[in-house]
């Protein structure tokens, strides 16, 4: 799971995006042997993420990655932070790419104090040129994705009104267990008088040590939501939540802090409500 590594300026510009891709990486060893591997993201964000990869590679370690977008090839540097866990099938490594203007991922982040005003988050790509966006969706678009799937939004690398769709993992999501990435240091967002938004999407929740729950959100305000829950979350735990959520799209997870939860007897679920978190001021890029 994601430790203090995680808390590096390059991975906390941007939103992080769970999306799987493939990448090529490649880099020169101790003895100069040259190697090259197919590597997997787990996450994205604007000037980094997570890759799991077969061999065995150290804090420090300079690498080459490239990934292939349409008929062109992108190739960008970064370097291993640390890593952060080991599964069956590869090590887990927190990434910095060393090249932040490379545009890498061909992912549009927004700032993130842009997102003070989102309802919710989605990674979505548009119906014309298929460029991905990180999406703060406010009301309007919220009800549209809820009814249709989709938004109507301006593209700015089109510069013309297009529809917009949840972009889908470029690999399958394999079922894996209870470790997940966790989130920077936070901060709760003050209490305010918020507007709430009725919405019956599905969310997913993550708690660290438990399988991802996917549930249904009631409502949700630009400072919190409540969801239905086969499991109970007690009131003050900090879990993490990713909504609209559509089982393997590029999820987006944000820190959620429990405020009341409430047992339904007849339905066999529990009522939550929870407040954003996040961490403290970033400024803006």
């Amino acid at each position: 799971m994601l430790n203090d590594t995680m808390r590096s300026d390059g991975l906390r510009q941007s939103d992080r995006v769970n999306f799987r891709m493939p990448v090529e990486a490649s880099w020169t060893t101790t003895v100069g042997e040259a190697v090259k591997r197919i590597a997997e993201t787990l996450l994205v964000s604007r000037n980094g993420g997570v890759l799991r990869l077969e061999e065995k590679l150290t804090a420090g370690q300079e690498i080459t990655l490239r990934r292939m977008e349409g008929d062109s090839v992108k190739t960008t540097r970064a370097r291993v932070m640390a890593e952060i866990d080991q599964e069956p099938d590869g090590f887990l490594y927190a990434i910095q790419i060393t090249e932040p203007r490379a545009d890498f991922w061909d992912i549009d982040f927004p700032a993130p104090y842009k997102a003070d005003e989102a309802l919710a988050r989605l990674l979505m790509e548009c119906g014309f040129c298929q460029r991905r966006e990180v999406v703060y969706l406010n009301e309007l678009e919220l009800k549209s994705f809820e009814v249709r799937r989709c938004v109507a939004r301006l593209c700015k690398h089109c510069d013309t009104p297009s529809i917009w769709i949840e972009a889908q993992a470029e690999m399958k999501t394999a079922e894996r267990g209870a470790a997940h990435p966790q989130s920077v240091e936070e901060r709760t967002i003050p209490r305010r008088n918020r507007t709430r938004v009725k919405a019956r999407v599905l969310a997913c929740i993550r708690r660290r040590g438990f399988q991802e729950e996917v549930a249904v959100c009631e409502d949700l305000s630009k400072g919190g939501l409540s969801f239905r829950s086969r499991n109970e979350y007690p009131e003050g735990s900090r879990v993490e939540v990713a909504v609209p959520f559509t089982p393997g799209s590029g999820a987006i997870f944000v820190p959620i802090r429990i405020v009341f939860s409430q047992a339904i007897p007849a339905a066999g679920l529990y009522r939550h409500g929870a407040a954003y978190i996040r961490p403290p001021s970033d400024s803006a890029d």
